[in-house]
């Protein structure tokens, strides 16, 4: 015989710990992504960059301001790339994913 849907307070009272769980971990998951947004914003692009240092596109590609060494890419998932020096590991700039 079918059985009646619980009724929402017995729902409340059998899974508010899994409720209030689940809301908290989706409410620091949003805030982690509106961090990391800003974040990926601090980062100069590439035409900023060499705005920045017109002296740092060469012949090979571009390079560091500091050290003068190639950069290298760290790919960054579902946001793009982030340049950074492999000498002295300093972030150089940013190329957003098309």
């Amino acid at each position: 015989m079918w059985k009646p849907a619980l009724p929402l307070l017995e729902f409340w009272d059998l899974y508010h710990g899994l409720i209030i769980g689940f809301a908290a971990l989706g409410a620091v998951l949003l805030f982690n992504q509106w961090i990391y947004r800003r974040r990926w914003q601090s980062y100069p692009s590439l035409d900023e960059y060499l705005a920045a240092h017109p002296g740092c596109r060469t012949a090979d590609g571009v390079v560091c301001n500091a050290c003068r060494r190639k950069a290298l890419v760290a790919p960054v998932p579902s946001m793009g790339r982030i340049y950074r020096c492999g000498w002295c590991d300093s972030e150089l700039y940013r190329i957003d994913r098309a």
